[in-house]
């Protein structure tokens, strides 16, 4: 590897490892604010919230590092523009694929970053998260530990309980049971216990009253005090959830083997696995293609001396349209699986618009050195011809 290689890699690494922290911890905060709820809602630790936080960073780190690849390589190359180190090495004899060659190493490896996110990491994180939230939701003892609100851990079960008292105990239980049209059982004591065993889980309540609504008889009405009532709660733990997994839970292998029946069997079409398949392939592809249209907006075009801002803009507002266009290529592909070879139609055009800007005449060095070299020329030849008397 060359040191001007060397030289504009360490460029690139330092505002890149800063956008990345900076963005990842922007949609990492965004996403967690969207598990509070669920965490507080089932009474979840402080530790679990934690553990679903990092399941979380797969998938920030899938978006945010193509922007940061973009981000650091308009940083990078405005830096060396600005301070002429980039005229200079024009000026010396180097063309541009001397700065394209290191821009294009960095751009890879965050590409092979990226497929290692999208192809190994995110399909087993998501997996992993949208289990741990189905089991979180349906944790119905959670719902018989949280005080001072009303709960509904099932269809037609409404808790409540007033406060905790010593480890283990509840105080001022409350719960109505109208599962059944015909017959509603409302419990109520001053105390309770939660038990579980390998005989299941129940709620043991003390010093309370069941009061039995019977819609189909002529005594509608029974109430019945008690001294200890065990009310089972395996009913509803027992009870083991069906859940679908999502295209995004798959890893490549299953994704492209998914046959008409099996997704039908899902209840997703085919062409909502072939999306996810090849937006695993192609959305990586944006990271490299972001970088080089970071070189082909700055430097295509030739130094000037206000500045890159709108340049930057452009090349922004260019990258922008090429991701949005992908993931409506990724629509049209959930509707019709055959058009998959379009999802990589947007990278393949940003490359081929950034290598256009760095071609031809729109480089310093190329053009300009030219028509220096030319009225050095004429200028001399003036000269020349001032000095030659009549």
């Amino acid at each position: 590897m060359r040191r001007l290689d060397r030289y504009i890699l360490r460029q690139l690494a330092g505002p890149f490892l800063f956008f990345v922290l900076v963005l990842t911890g922007i949609i990492w905060l965004g996403q967690s604010l969207k598990l509070i709820e669920t965490i507080v809602n089932n009474a979840q630790s402080a530790r679990v919230f934690f553990e679903l936080t990092l399941l979380v960073l797969p998938t920030a780190l899938s978006i945010v590092l193509p922007v940061a690849a973009f981000a650091a390589t308009v940083y990078a190359v405005n830096r060396l523009f600005a301070d002429s180190e980039i005229v200079v090495m024009f000026a010396t004899g180097f063309s541009w694929t001397a700065l394209l060659r290191p821009v294009a190493m960095f751009a890879a490896l965050v590409t092979l970053a990226t497929w290692g996110l999208t192809l190994l990491a995110i399909p087993g994180a998501q997996g992993e998260l949208k289990s741990r939230l189905a089991e979180i939701r349906g944790d119905i003892v959670s719902a018989f530990l949280r005080e001072g609100a009303f709960q509904s851990p099932a269809r037609g079960v409404t808790v409540y309980l007033r406060g905790m008292g010593r480890p283990g105990e509840m105080l001022g239980i409350f719960v109505h049971d109208a599962r059944d049209p015909d017959e509603t059982a409302t419990y109520t004591a001053e105390r309770a216990v939660l038990l579980s065993d390998e005989t299941g889980t129940r709620i043991v309540m003390f010093d309370g009253v069941l009061q039995l609504a019977r819609s189909r008889e002529a005594e509608a009405l029974s109430i019945l005090r008690f001294e200890q009532f065990a009310y089972d709660l395996s009913q509803f733990t027992g009870q083991a959830v069906d859940r679908r997994r999502k295209p995004s839970e798959f890893y490549l292998p299953e994704l492209l083997a998914m046959t008409p029946a099996e997704a039908a069997a899902e209840g997703r079409p085919l062409g909502a696995y072939r999306a996810e398949a090849h937006e695993a392939l192609s959305g990586p592809l944006y990271a490299l293609v972001f970088a080089l249209l970071a070189v082909g907006f700055v430097v295509g075009p030739g130094f000037r001396r206000r500045g890159f801002l709108g340049r930057i803009l452009a090349g922004a507002g260019v990258g922008l349209a090429l991701r949005l266009a992908g993931l409506a290529m990724k629509g049209l592909v959930t509707g019709e699986a055959a058009l998959w070879p379009a999802m990589y139609l947007p990278p393949l055009a940003g490359a081929a618009l950034a290598l256009w800007l760095l071609s031809g005449r729109r480089l310093p060095g190329r053009r300009t050195s030219a028509r220096r070299r030319a009225s050095g020329a004429n200028g001399a030849n003036g000269a020349n011809g001032a000095g030659v008397p009549a």
